[in-house]
């Protein structure tokens, strides 16, 4: 088998692009967040690895922050945390928690290590790599392997590869190989999705809760006298029952979208990657909401804007969007992950995010432990927690150094710059190192600006600047346009120190149709959200919990015109727009970046169904009187409304 090399786009290296302005301010927020997680017990209790994937996700979450900020004390706090990894590891090369024998918190500990190894180049953890993946091609035939481990097994590829191009050792590739088979066939799903409908019509709440018994039977370190060693026999009898669960999971399946385009590019298929736009697709097309994430509450859940979105998968849907534009260059998934940034991610946390949900819904009008969807596998219904290790707290802490991993990528002598963001960045290419600084209010504003502020040559490159959906921009340099473009500018220059260039951008709002045949309001890839002023409550036996309810009507829909213009819906009287600062916390309720206000209608008929939640009527009907109402950013809304009944004027 050759060795794999990369035919598509490259990502810089981790810590080449820096964090500035709004970004910088939300990820000391995220620092904050991740200050009081860390404060918390089950993560290391006397320098042991405690409790299962919270340890390496919070570690993974610590090293890429430190390396976004350049933080010398993030990175010092990190190494603490990696150590008890480092440290669970036996003679043989086998490491983990002592209190689960399921591979699944190990394979989150090798993605975390390898982030920790592209950011600091450590020999150690390379070396401690390279035995466990030795010991896992020694032991792997007789090892037992199910249900989450089994479907996640391909998340190990990536660690994998950077070991064997440090190395050249050839039984990494036949490892592959060997998870490859082993593992759940996402391939063949990727191809063909037949997950259609909302997950519990493939599988029943009583079989979860029978295999979800088993698994916690099995996954505990020290078998109960009851149960049977687990065997690879075993294993593969019983896995048919498990496919559908673990085929149906959110978590699952956001991890899944990357596989194809990852593997391909280990064993040098550059076809492969098309089978993980194809499940991107699919995905949406059944199960999309205006988020630009799909349902999962925690399973599929279909389409509708009161079915929940899984804040852990959402983030693991950004990371494998990455992977995917990395082999694809696809400007329809740059749009989904910045959907899913500014809009699922930003919502899910209180401004300074010292509170995280777990779940949340398009349109919440309350945010409630009560607040669970029939068949939902929610802990805290979509209620905010405070002070708890929470899958969505940990995970949060990832999303924005995440998503600014595609600020720019690069090919051969080409920069591509597919998501505009402000941040420093050093770049090698063209036999020469630069450091080009962007400064940006995007995606609240619509300039911005590049600057070349060191050079040690002056290459000549082809620069690519992706046009966001629904917007044309304009490339100007010297005070003048130079190029245009609503889907790409490209230009080739010679770089220099002190080379500036700006774009601007018309960010025109625009009127969506959404799968279920709801609309919904963008500015840019920003969703908008009715204000919904709230009042708020913390739990009285758990102080962990917070509840928030609505204070004003919420049962509005924004007024569209009847005639579609240029192919388009509109509305049907213009927005006006209200400008404020982007302050230090620019996902804020309190002082949004801006706000609109629209002509909108009471939906008379639009109440609460049996599980009390706000269903929209399939035949809405509204008041005669219109009414001027605020609309915001749905990220910097905490209770919100975004997909609407169609209101004709």
């Amino acid at each position: 088998m050759a060795k794999s090399v990369d035919k598509n786009l490259k990502k810089l290296p981790l810590g080449a692009i820096r964090a500035e302005g709004w970004l910088k301010d939300e990820m000391l927020h995220m620092c904050d967040l991740q200050k009081r997680l860390g404060a918390l017990q089950g993560l290391v209790k006397n320098g042991e690895w405690q409790g299962g994937e919270s340890l390496p996700r919070y570690a993974r979450g610590l090293t890429l922050l430190a390396a976004a900020l350049d933080d010398k004390n993030l990175k010092d706090r990190m190494s603490g945390f990696f150590q008890p990894i480092l440290n669970s590891a036996n003679e043989g090369g086998d490491f983990g928690s002592r209190q689960y024998r399921s591979l699944t918190p190990k394979i989150e500990a090798i993605k975390a290590l390898l982030s920790n190894y592209e950011y600091t180049g450590s020999d150690r953890i390379l070396a401690f790599l390279k035995k466990y993946f030795k010991n896992q091609y020694n032991t792997y035939d007789i090892t037992p392997c199910w249900y989450n481990s089994r479907a996640r097994l391909l998340e190990e590829i990536p660690a994998l590869e950077a070991v064997y191009r440090a190395t050249d050792l050839e039984w990494l590739q036949d490892l592959g190989e060997k998870l490859r088979d082993s593992s759940n066939d996402w391939f063949k799903l990727s191809d063909k999705f037949h997950y259609k409908a909302p997950a519990y019509k493939y599988v029943s709440d009583s079989a979860l809760k029978k295999l979800a018994k088993q698994i916690s039977a099995y996954e505990k370190y020290e078998l109960a006298p009851k149960v049977k060693p687990l065997t690879p026999d075993f294993v593969e009898k019983n896995w048919k029952k498990q496919q559908k669960a673990v085929e149906t999971d959110g978590v699952n399946l956001a991890k899944a979208v990357k596989y194809a385009a990852v593997y391909g590019r280990f064993v040098g298929d550059d076809s492969l990657k098309n089978l993980s736009v194809k499940l991107v697709q699919s995905l949406m097309r059944y199960h999309g909401t205006a988020l630009g994430m799909f349902t999962s509450d925690t399973r599929l859940f279909g389409s509708g804007p009161v079915r929940g979105v899984d804040v852990q998968a959402s983030v693991e849907m950004i990371e494998s969007l990455i992977e995917v534009i990395k082999e694809t260059g696809d400007y329809f998934l740059v749009d989904l992950l910045e959907r899913i940034t500014f809009n699922a991610v930003a919502a899910a946390c209180f401004d300074d995010c010292s509170a995280v949900q777990d779940v949340l819904l398009v349109n919440q009008i309350e945010a409630s432990p009560n607040r669970r969807m029939p068949h939902s596998e929610s802990e805290f219904g979509n209620a905010f927690i405070t002070k708890k290790l929470s899958k969505g707290a940990i995970a949060a802490l990832s999303a924005f150094p995440l998503y600014m991993q595609a600020a720019c990528m690069i090919k051969d002598d080409e920069l591509n710059f597919l998501t505009y963001t402000p941040c420093d960045m050093d770049i090698s290419i063209g036999g020469s190192r630069l450091t080009i600084s962007e400064r940006t209010g995007y995606p609240f504003r619509n300039t911005v600006v590049f600057k070349v502020e060191q050079a040690d040559g002056e290459p000549e490159v082809k620069i690519n600047f992706r046009v966001p959906k629904n917007m044309t921009m304009q490339l100007i340099t010297g005070g003048q346009v130079v190029a245009s473009g609503t889907k790409e500018i490209t230009v080739k220059c010679v770089l220099r120190k002190g080379s500036t260039f700006m774009l601007k951008m018309d960010i025109p709002l625009t009127v969506e149709t959404n799968g279920d045949s709801t609309y919904s309001l963008f500015k840019g890839n920003l969703l908008m959200s009715l204000k919904l002023p709230y009042e708020q409550r913390v739990g009285e036996t758990d102080g962990r919990i917070i509840s928030l309810n609505f204070l004003k009507k919420w049962n509005i829909a924004p007024v569209l015109a009847r005639r579609m213009r240029n192919g388009a819906r509109t509305l049907y009287e213009d927005e006006i727009t209200a400008v404020h600062n982007i302050t230090s916390t620019p996902f804020s309720f309190e002082e949004p970046p801006f706000e609109l206000k629209i002509r909108s209608k009471n939906v008379m008929n639009w109440e609460y169904d049996i599980y009390g939640y706000s269903e929209i009527p399939s035949k809405p009907s509204y008041s005669e009187e219109t009414l001027e109402r605020i609309y915001v950013p749905f990220g910097c809304s905490r209770l919100h409304v975004a997909q609407f009944p169609k209101c004709l004027k």
